[in-house]
């Protein structure tokens, strides 16, 4: 089986997680890493793909699939993508290899577009992080099959801190639920509580990953709402859980927000505090006050995903479906 790795053209945060997956997946001694030297390609590839794409929309027009996977082929190319960034899969999806997918950040929006790349390239397996988005693409698949795999991590990748050693009060990763935060966030600043959120939109709090990893660490709350609340022009209804849950509970931190459907189906409890919008300074006080009280729900949080939830758990129950010969 070969991985076709990320190449990185300009970094982005959430690059951090195509890695973790990726080395818990090269991990796997049935794995290797594809052939770069077939990378040179990739450009001309995508671009050809676009062009043909884009006629097809505009003559009303299917074509596929034009790159057809050999029956009991046991050579397998697998592509993880952090939305439809097909130039990732390209050249080597041209080949007749069986070919499969992950992707991230698989919004309704995407989805004609996965549909047509799928047909054509004869994809054989799409995973997806959300589980209604691979109910919708299921509903009108082919010949593909289309799963859903929710997010991991890679444990070894975090730290943890000593309660008493936790000097961040509440953390707010990536953008902020603005309803929420301009309840609360006088309280905490009048009270010199540590309050960490993202000031301008689209600037990250820390500009390291060392930071990151260190300040999550370091956090006694943190706060997480799903894409549905904090992006709902990009997400629509499609409530799903994200890594910052698990980064979260892999850190000890205490969870406060909403948590997604998929996260209780997930767990088979709720792991999150979930928040009082009609008081929610109070609600704050409170979990200050007896946070003590709070310490067997961390540690419970972060045993379960350590038992069950990360990224090698993710890898192993994708490798059931793909077959292998």
């Amino acid at each position: 089986m070969e991985l076709i790795r990320n190449r990185i053209i300009k970094y982005h945060v959430s690059l951090d997680t195509v890695n973790e997956f990726e080395q818990s997946i090269l991990s796997d001694s049935q794995v290797k890493t594809a052939n770069k030297v077939m990378e040179v390609f990739s450009e001309l590839t995508f671009l050809s793909w676009k062009i043909l794409d884009r006629g097809c929309l505009l003559w009303n027009h299917e074509v596929g699939p034009l790159f057809k996977t050999k029956k009991l082929n046991d050579r397998i190319v697998f592509s993880l993508l952090m939305g439809p960034d097909f130039r990732q899969c390209l050249p080597y999806f041209i080949t007749s290899a069986r070919k499969n997918i992950y992707m991230f950040d698989a919004w309704e929006c995407h989805h004609n577009e996965l549909r047509r790349f799928v047909k054509l390239f004869d994809v054989e397996n799409v995973f997806v992080s959300s589980n209604k988005a691979a109910d919708m693409l299921q509903e009108k698949a082919d010949k593909c099959k289309y799963h859903w795999i929710p997010e991991g991590i890679r444990p070894e990748e975090y730290k943890q801190y000593p309660y008493e050693r936790k000097d961040i009060d509440v953390l707010a990763l990536g953008r902020k639920y603005d309803v929420y935060h301009e309840l609360i966030v006088a309280y905490l600043e009048n009270n010199d509580k540590t309050y960490l959120y993202e000031k301008k939109v689209g600037v990250v709090i820390f500009p390291t990953r060392k930071e990151f990893v260190d300040s999550l660490a370091r956090s006694r709350i943190s706060i997480c709402f799903p894409s549905s609340i904090t992006h709902p022009a990009r997400s629509g209804n499609m409530e799903t859980m994200t890594i910052r849950y698990l980064q979260s509970m892999i850190a000890k931190c205490l969870i406060v927000g909403k948590a997604p459907k998929e996260l209780l189906t997930l767990f088979g409890y709720n792991p999150v505090i979930e928040v009082d919008m009609n008081n929610p300074v109070r609600q704050l006080q409170s979990l200050f006050e007896n946070f003590p009280n709070y310490v067997p729900l961390i540690e419970k949080n972060f045993n379960t995903v350590i038992e069950q939830h990360t990224w090698r758990h993710r890898w192993n129950k994708i490798k059931s479906k793909l077959v292998i010969r």
